[in-house]
């Protein structure tokens, strides 16, 4: 039986003829059809107390409660821990499409989950659509495209060689805003992206991305990305991020790998055909307290919102090769 699609959303009724109401003590509700839900999970669509459109998610009793349910405007999300139950429900009838697509997207989602983990896997979806909602969405820029395809080539030459995908996934900050774009404890990576020996110079974005304690080691990872003419020369973002999905087994890694790119901004329905990348040279540097760059500690408080450059010519006293790189993250190799 063909499965129903998200484009179809707008003629798809699933609460049609639903004529009650739930209560505290009952909830209304249908049981999602195979058509959607091949695996049999347990999913309802269902009416709220109020009368309100919802999708009604049950879980395992043993799923430990660690994430907190998010917030969206106009689709309200919450909890039965009692009958261990999600519910997000549509609030705002101008948003009845989006809705349905995100509940088609959860029940689509689950379906490949471990049922151990579908609590899990509902909160990492729905963190995702909440960044898709937050606003009015441009897509990444050539330069934050360029800047994300040095990231997930760091991703995949330097994580996912020394770590678990999961440990991968956790050290990957960068979408989170944290200062750096990786952690590894108290070990950390400044991915930065150039044009090669033509153009040697990086940009600083703050006064304390280069800045490290006596307790810390801090490494850059330099990608040299060029816009390509062509196919035979580069790959597109969407290339690059498929790559790097490919290398996760885990459905709950892939969900995890994909609300990171929500987090920057990047969504696979966004148009990047028109730009091809080429990734050239790799080289690392370990920054040390007299590596160039400008010490937080030492800025006039009056100063703020740093800005500057660094010409990687002028420091090849500081280069490393990757295994010296690697050896400095800690972990065993996988």
């Amino acid at each position: 039986m063909r499965r129903r699609t998200m484009s179809r959303t707008s003629d798809f009724n699933p609460w049609d003829g639903m004529r009650s109401i739930s209560t505290n003590a009952y909830y209304v509700s249908r049981l999602v059809d195979e058509s959607l839900n091949p695996a049999n999970r347990d999913l309802q669509w269902s009416l709220t107390e109020t009368g309100d459109q919802a999708l009604l998610i049950g879980y395992n009793a043993h799923e430990r409660h660690i994430e907190q349910m998010p917030r969206f405007r106009g689709i309200a999300t919450g909890e039965d821990p009692q009958r261990h139950l999600m519910v997000i429900a549509l609030q705002d009838p101008a948003m009845r499409d989006a809705f349905l697509k995100v509940c088609i997207d959860i029940i689509t989602t689950l379906q490949n989950v471990p049922e151990s983990c579908q609590r899990h896997a509902t909160i990492l979806r729905l963190e995702r659509w909440a960044h898709f909602f937050q606003g009015k969405r441009v897509g990444l820029t050539e330069a934050a495209q360029k800047g994300l395809v040095a990231e997930l080539i760091c991703l995949q030459y330097l994580a996912l060689q020394k770590f678990t995908p999961r440990e991968a996934l956790q050290s990957w900050t960068g979408p989170q805003q944290s200062t750096h774009d990786f952690s590894f404890g108290q070990t950390f990576i400044e991915v930065k992206s150039n044009r090669g020996a033509s153009t040697p110079n990086i940009t600083i974005s703050s006064s304390s991305q280069l800045s490290v304690n006596d307790n810390e080691l801090l490494f850059l990872y330099v990608v040299e990305v060029n816009q390509a003419i062509a196919q035979s020369e580069g790959c597109t973002l969407t290339h690059y991020v498929r790559q790097t999905r490919a290398l996760f087994d885990s459905p709950l890694d892939v969900l995890t790998f994909d609300l990171k790119l929500s987090q920057v901004g990047y969504d696979e329905t966004d148009d990047y055909d028109r730009t091809l990348w080429s990734v050239g040279d790799i080289r690392q540097f370990a920054v040390s307290s007299n590596f160039p760059h400008i010490d937080e500690t030492q800025l006039d408080p009056a100063i703020s919102n740093v800005t500057y450059e660094v010409n990687l010519n002028h420091c090849t006293a500081f280069e490393i090769d990757e295994h010296t790189l690697l050896d400095n993250l800690g972990g065993e190799h996988v």
